[in-house]
């Protein structure tokens, strides 16, 4: 069938209609002196920065194919994750280090029965994050962030974490892939250097903090990954390009008025929210939802590159404590240059300008190709089969029904 959907004149209005409501809720709230005056002040420059001796800066990505296969009423779910460690080198900007840490594969198999779900949820989530789901649980600090604190038992917060029927693909996929790349970045965050950069895709970002019983096993290893850190004097770093900031085009035409004007998209500036002072007359500007800083981190919106979208950065909040916070503002704006700058540098390889390479190198190696895809169904299923299991019942949805 053509797609001439677009044409329809139903489909028109209903677009139309559509950017008059996002226009109108972009202009619904200006932005006041206050908050203007406050961004002009918090707008950072910092320098483009070319060498950085001594930098170690790693990425981490994952993916998977969620479900692979379903088997009559069991569903079986691959997860991937990829690692990639680089060095700061003279002559070629980063030289990757090695040897190249392998990439996480696991599968995972969940029937209906709700125990063999549970027991094979849990035993995945340790693999993927290297250690017993209890031993995340008790060494996390995600208990400290909580609603109802550091009363509650490692039994408890086990008997309170969220775990989806096996067939919530959407779900499932989710925490399967975001343990996978948690559990590649903790894997990292026990063997780098210290001061080496570990950055995920993502940010820290805790949704169920605020709930006194519920929790998500990756809260818990996000927050797992945030202490193993501090104790290593790495810095754990979570860089998302899908930021869902209010006022982005506001930011940009204050950060070229703090910069000298111009008419091109200006660079290398950040603003943070958290941190001191919490309480600015911005942040419910540019978060109505109240969601800025998540607990326990602090974050910046950080520009790098005019080619390149408006970052959020979240570090965890104790680490920027420790290692960023200084004793006077000149000195914390130093810390958070320098820092910066070395994300900066990361960001120069001409296969990802403007975004850190360690990162885009582990997403092409955590991403699968579709025939890499094919080849691991075939792959289960000849292995099924010769266990005695009967070829005929198992499915990939989305060949049979023409979506693969």
């Amino acid at each position: 069938m053509r797609f001439d959907l677009h044409v329809r004149q139903g489909v028109r209005d209903q677009v139309g209609s559509l950017a008059v409501q996002m226009a109108s809720w972009e202009a619904r709230a200006p932005l006041s002196d206050e908050a203007r005056e406050w961004i002009l002040q918090a707008i950072t420059p910092f320098a483009h920065t070319t060498v950085a001796a001594g930098l170690h800066v790693a990425g981490v990505d994952g993916s998977g194919d969620y479900p692979a296969l379903t088997y009559a009423d069991s569903f079986v779910y691959l997860t991937v994750a990829a690692s990639a460690l680089y060095a700061s080198d003279s002559l070629s900007g980063l030289r990757e280090v090695a040897p190249v840490p392998a990439p996480l594969v696991e599968f995972t198999w969940l029937s209906t029965d709700e125990w063999q779900r549970e027991q094979a949820l849990l035993a995945a989530f340790g693999r993927l994050g290297g250690l017993p789901v209890d031993e995340v649980l008790g060494q996390s600090d995600y208990r400290m962030l909580k609603a109802a604190g550091m009363t509650q038992s490692v039994e408890a917060l086990r008997a309170g974490l969220i775990l989806p029927p096996a067939h919530d693909a959407g779900n499932l996929g989710i925490q399967l892939r975001t343990s996978a790349e948690l559990g590649a970045a903790l894997r990292l965050i026990e063997t780098v250097p210290p001061g080496t950069l570990v950055l995920t895709d993502g940010t820290l970002t805790l949704p169920f903090a605020s709930r006194e019983r519920q929790s998500l096993f990756p809260e818990h290893l996000r927050r797992l990954c945030c202490v193993r850190a501090r104790d290593r004097g790495v810095v754990f770093v979570a860089l998302s390009k899908s930021h869902g900031l209010r006022g982005e085009e506001q930011l940009e035409a204050l950060a070229r008025e703090k910069m000298g004007g111009g008419a091109g998209v200006p660079e290398h500036w950040y603003l943070r929210v958290g941190g001191e002072p919490f309480d600015n007359p911005v942040v419910a500007y540019l978060d109505p939802g109240g969601r800025l800083p998540p607990a326990g981190a602090v974050t910046y919106f950080v520009r790098l590159h005019r080619t390149t979208p408006l970052f959020r950065l979240d570090l965890d909040q104790f680490f920027w404590e420790q290692h960023i916070r200084g004793a006077s503002d000149e000195e914390t704006r130093c810390n958070e240059e320098a820092l910066l700058g070395r994300l900066d540098y990361a960001s120069h390889d001409q296969r990802a300008y403007g975004y850190p390479y360690p990162i885009k190198a582990a997403h092409d190696r955590a991403s699968l190709t579709d025939q890499e895809r094919a080849a691991l169904r075939k792959q289960i299923m000849d292995a099924a089969v010769q266990a005695g299991m009967r070829r005929s019942l198992f499915r990939s949805v989305a060949l049979a029904t023409g979506h693969a």
